[in-house]
C-alpha cells in the first residue's frame, strides 16, 4: 500500500518537473526567436558562424 502510495507520489512530482521544464523550453524558445528578430533588423538578412561569431549578409537574390 505504501510503496503505490509513494511511486504515485514520484509520478505526480515528475510531471510537475515536465510541466516546468517545457514552459522553461518555451520561454527560451521565444528568447531565441526575438534575438534572431532584433539581429535581423540590425544587420539584415545572413549566418552566424558559431564557432567564430562572425556574420556573413546572404546575397540578395536578383530577377532574370
Amino acid at each position: 500500500q505504501q510503496l503505490s502510495k509513494d511511486i504515485i507520489f514520484a509520478l505526480g512530482e515528475i510531471e510537475l518537473q515536465k510541466t516546468s521544464l517545457i514552459d522553461r523550453y518555451r520561454e527560451v524558445t521565444s528568447k531565441q526567436e526575438e534575438l534572431g528578430n532584433e539581429l535581423n533588423k540590425k544587420y539584415g538578412d545572413g549566418k552566424i558562424n558559431l564557432t567564430s561569431g562572425e556574420i556573413t549578409p546572404l546575397e540578395e537574390q536578383t530577377d532574370k
